[in-house]
């Protein structure tokens, strides 16, 4: 890894206050927006390992990236598998995968898409160099490429995977011959992609992007800057202020300053599930005697029961989101539709403490990142530790920032009982995604089960589709009875959109900037 990225990380959040300051260059302050042909977006952060499509799968990183690469399929919100960079697909058996290219694509630096492009792609992440990459652990199946003829190839994989075209969506294409020069850190800074944008500046609070105009979806504008603005009332000033056109992660709280400005407020149900881990797994580094009240189902059921999720939905989330009755929400393969959420029932829940010899409760805790991406994430943290002091389980939040976070989910250097973590599938939107993580998959598993993980591998390893889907199914009417996670609530995307603009649409992360236009006037 080289060291340019920690440095630019420690820029860009010295740089947070861009919209007043940009960082002390006035050439770098957004302009008024809507007098421009320049697209303007204001995210959370920028990708900490700035052009390496393969070093992460997560917002706020993708949202920039959206913009320069593109997978092979694409997974919309009704988690439909679409061609993309490639037209079809097809098994050859159940190990293999061929697939037809799109003809006539070009990276931004003039490079042909073909055949050699997707095997350099599966050959970097199917390589040493590649252990690290997030992507390539996700893509753990893979095996070899090849080259049918320049525009077919053959995916092979070491077991069956059926739903692979699924997973396609996040095997992101680099122009090859470049990526072979410059290696994956020299690449990183300068990224080419099949995508409607090329980069022409990373800066510490922003990339700089112009319209790759020989794009297979070429941009109605002729720029794109994206603005690291952490703090989300900062992004909704910068659309009414009119220095910024777009803005993702914003709160229900700001929908009406937002509207009342005439500006567009859009909430899309995400792909995911926010909840608290629990550290369950006795060889886990963290475990220890507070964690053993965990180990009895009826403990986790009884945290559960004494959620009122209801209510801060309702409140806090502007009831544009739902209570998830399993680790996924609908729309994603493997979903069971015959689950229910768990209701609020505090009298149950202090019964089944009691019965499992917890009468007057136990202490907990369990750790938060301050100001992440999790709408309102402070009040619901705190709705839900006061919903559990109300049956005696005594509830200690406390906050590590995000470095130490992300450390500790790959160490298992966690201090408390449980922390917050989301269930990811985007995007593909397969529920066995996120079983990478909540299982003995992970290498420090703070969940593992013998007997769950072998349905779990069973699951992935399924060559029939309707099987893999009732296997998949099985889990998650598993870990709902298990109560192996404190679910909150499913995951909602927030975003503003600057009055005079159309086509704004994100699924599964993925932002179409292709679609985004200025409405013609009189239609909007």
């Amino acid at each position: 890894m080289n060291n340019f990225a920690p440095k630019f990380r420690l820029i860009s959040l010295v740089c947070a206050v861009l919209l007043l300051s940009a960082c002390g260059d006035e050439g770098s302050k957004p302009e008024n927006a809507a007098a421009s042909d320049t697209l303007r977006v204001g995210v959370l952060g920028l990708p900490a390992m700035l052009g390496n499509p393969y070093a992460s799968l997560n917002a706020p990183t993708i949202f920039t990236w959206s913009a320069i690469f593109e997978g092979l399929t694409y997974v919309n919100s009704a988690g439909e598998v679409l061609p993309w960079l490639a037209t079809s697909w097809e098994a050859t058996s159940p190990t293999t995968w061929v697939f037809k290219l799109r003809e006539g694509v070009t990276f931004s630096n003039g490079e042909p898409f073909n055949a050699d492009a997707v095997i350099n792609a599966v050959d970097y992440l199917v390589s040493p160099e590649a252990v690290t990459e997030v992507v390539a652990q996700m893509f753990g199946a893979l095996e070899s490429a090849r080259a049918i003829d320049d525009l077919t190839v053959e995916i092979t994989t070491n077991v069956p995977s059926v739903l692979f075209p699924r997973e396609a969506a996040s095997l992101r294409m680099v122009a090859p011959e470049h990526w072979r020069a410059l290696g994956p850190q020299g690449f990183a800074l300068e990224p080419h992609g099949t995508g409607p944008f090329r980069v022409t500046a990373w800066e510490p609070a922003v990339v700089r992007m112009e319209a790759f105009e020989e794009s297979w979806r070429p941009s109605h504008f002729k720029k794109l800057e994206i603005y690291a603005v952490p703090e989300g009332p900062q992004r909704i000033q910068g659309v009414i202020s009119g220095r910024l056109d777009v803005v993702l992660g914003t709160i229900p709280d700001q929908m009406a300053e937002l509207e009342a400005a005439g500006h567009q407020w859009i909430s899309n149900l995400g792909s995911g599930i926010y909840t608290f881990s629990l550290i369950l797994n006795p060889e886990h580094p963290a475990f220890g005697p507070k964690n053993t009240p965990l180990t009895d189902v009826r403990v986790r059921r009884a945290l559960n029961y004494a959620i009122d999720r209801q209510a801060y939905i309702d409140v806090l989330l502007g009831n544009t989101t739902r209570a998830p009755s399993q680790p996924v929400p609908s729309g994603v393969f493997g979903f069971n539709p015959d689950l229910e959420p768990y209701p609020y029932d505090p009298n149950l829940a202090r019964a089944l403490l009691a019965e499992a010899g917890y009468p007057d409760g136990f202490d907990l805790v369990f750790e938060v990142v301050p100001g992440t991406s999790i709408p309102n994430g402070t009040a619901v943290y705190q709705k839900m530790a006061e919903d559990l002091r109300a049956i005696g389980v005594n509830v200690e939040l406390k906050t590590f920032p995000l470095p130490q976070y992300f450390n500790a989910v790959h160490t298992g250097d966690f201090k408390g009982q449980g922390f917050m973590m989301d269930f990811p599938t985007a995007p593909q939107l397969d529920a066995l995604r996120g079983m990478r993580l909540h299982s003995c998959l992970w290498k420090t598993p703070w969940l593992c089960d013998e007997g769950d993980q072998a349905l779990i591998s069973a699951a992935m390893a399924e060559p029939d589709l309707a099987r893999r889907e009732a296997l998949t199914q099985d889990i998650m009417r598993l870990y709902h009875e298990q109560a192996y996670l404190l679910y909150l609530f499913e995951k909602v995307d927030y975003f503003g959109v600057r009055g005079g603009l159309e086509g704004f649409k994100a699924e599964g992360l993925f932002i179409q900037y292709d679609k985004i236009r200025e409405a013609e006037k009189g239609l909007n």
